[in-house]
């Protein structure tokens, strides 16, 4: 049987999968021309620098142009790994590892009067499941190009797709790895050349291996590494992670173990003053890994992008769960003070406690009946509850409605 990845609680009505990046860019038109290339074209590398390049206005269109037909139009083959790339061969079969993808986009390039490179060294290419026992890292070639008298970084694999961790290549066009900052790129690529990391100071191979796992969508988001800034965390039987993010996106969290996707309830995620908190509790000693997910509020759709990867090693372990959360709970900015445990005491008083931005009326909803909570100041409610056996819900009624909303499930024992 195949093992399943990071999954999402159903309740947050989310895919577990990435979402495209920016989907309007300045390179709108010149990605348009690159895409609508007919085969005709494609007899040469001279010919396709040719067309792919015509209606550049500048050395970046050059670049992005070939960038662009090359991620979209070439598919990754594991089974050419080791085979020298030949870029005439790869424009002819359309089939490459970083290789040929590396050695076509500089063919490319230099028939278009780019002057390019050629990169060889490491990736943190599947995940941080393969670094558990290892580094993680895989071999792999990328570009530089000189634009406007400057080298630049560009990965036209990585900008086709990805790795998975099954080493299955998914096709997603990323333009994250269309000239890459330096600061961004050295968090995934590092160069056996230390003057290829464009840096003014270069990093070790060992600072590399040590930082956290960032996915584009890190960047994408302006996702900021508040309390951990390492790969690896030792852990007791829990923890807690501050990402940082703007008010305008959201962030949810995930753990699988020996590559199995946890149930709901071991993470809870929620902004606090510096940042998102992140909070983890784990069943059983042994390794993990911690996937964060973030999107904007006001996106299109509700789904998340993988955004950082943490690898956790939790020395013991715990029953504890926390609630289940309604999409609701972190759209309208809330904050839960009490009760953090997800499983409550049958036939005993609660307290609670949660901020709730907005809300005309917070009720708890126990077996078909409600109690209400008081307002407690700053947009909070609190009051004591006696829970019975089964489940507990806490709902809002915000202005202009008379339904009430979902925020938090807990069981009841």
């Amino acid at each position: 049987m195949a093992k399943t990845t990071f999954v999402l609680p159903l309740m947050l009505l989310v895919a577990s999968g990435p979402v495209a990046l920016c989907a309007e860019t300045d390179f709108a038109a010149i990605d348009a021309h690159a895409r609508s290339a007919p085969p005709s074209v494609s007899r040469s590398i001279d010919s396709v620098a040719a067309y792919l390049t015509a209606p550049a206005q500048d050395d970046r269109e050059r670049a992005r142009a070939l960038f662009t037909w090359i991620a979209v139009n070439v598919n990754y083959d594991s089974s050419l790994l080791g085979k020298p790339p030949d870029p005439e061969v790869v424009l002819e079969k359309r089939r490459a590892v970083c290789a040929g993808y590396a050695a076509l986009f500089k063919a490319l390039a230099e028939a278009a009067g780019l002057e390019a490179q050629i990169i060889h060294g490491y990736a943190k290419g599947t995940g941080p499941e393969a670094a558990i026992e290892s580094d993680g890292l895989l071999t792999h070639d990328w570009n530089a190009v000189r634009i406007d008298g400057e080298w630049t970084l560009l990965d036209c694999t990585w900008g086709a797709g990805r790795l998975d961790e099954q080493y299955r290549f998914r096709k997603r066009f990323t333009e994250h790895y269309f000239l890459t900052s330096p600061e961004m790129l050295v968090y995934d690529h590092f160069p056996l050349d230390d003057k290829w990391q464009l840096l003014r100071a270069p990093i070790s191979k060992g600072e590399f291996l040590a930082r956290a796992w960032v996915q584009p969508a890190f960047f994408e988001h302006d996702l900021r590494l508040v309390s951990h800034g390492r790969s690896k965390i030792e852990a007791d039987d829990s923890l807690a992670i501050v990402i940082g993010a703007p008010e305008d996106t959201l962030v949810l969290a995930s753990m699988s173990q020996n590559g199995w996707g946890l149930e709901e309830g071991h993470t809870f995620a929620q902004r606090g003053p510096d940042g998102f908190v992140i909070r983890a509790a784990f069943p059983a000693p042994g390794n993990y890994v911690l996937r964060i997910f973030a999107r904007r509020r006001n996106a299109r759709t509700q789904e998340y992008e993988s955004a950082v990867d943490y690898i956790v090693r939790a020395k013991r372990s715990t029953d504890r769960i926390f609630p289940k959360m309604y999409v609701s709970f972190q759209e309208r900015g809330c904050y839960l003070t009490s009760p953090i445990s997800g499983i409550l005491k049958a036939d005993a008083p609660v307290e609670f406690r949660v901020r709730i931005p907005g809300a005309e009326d917070v009720v708890v909803g126990v077996n078909g009946l409600a109690r209400h909570l008081g307002r407690a100041g700053d947009g909070a409610f609190a009051g004591k509850v006696v829970v019975e056996r089964g489940q507990a819900a806490v709902f809002g009624r915000f202005p202009g409605s008379k339904r009430y909303e979902g925020l938090l499930l807990y069981e009841v024992r």
